[in-house]
């Protein structure tokens, strides 16, 4: 275990150290987006490959996104 209960590149130790924190950081991560929106600033989209299989990843940009396939992080460009 590394810093702050931090394992391994992901950090799923933290998010279970603390229950509720993927969903707070989902919830901000909305808020955000909406008071973005209102503003009339658009989200920065991006799009990548997982390092993993090679499969299409796309999100917001410079976003860490889990593939669906084979459930590897991979930050986007």
């Amino acid at each position: 275990m590394g810093l702050m209960g931090r394992s391994g590149e992901d950090g799923r130790a933290f998010s279970h150290a603390i229950p509720g924190t993927e969903q707070l950081a989902g919830t901000l991560k909305d808020t955000f987006g909406a008071f973005r929106s209102g503003l009339g600033m658009p989200e920065s989209r991006s799009t990548g490959v997982c390092e993993g299989c090679g499969a299409p990843l796309s999100g917001a940009r410079h976003e860490t996104v889990r593939c669906e396939y084979c459930d590897r992080q991979t930050r986007l460009p």
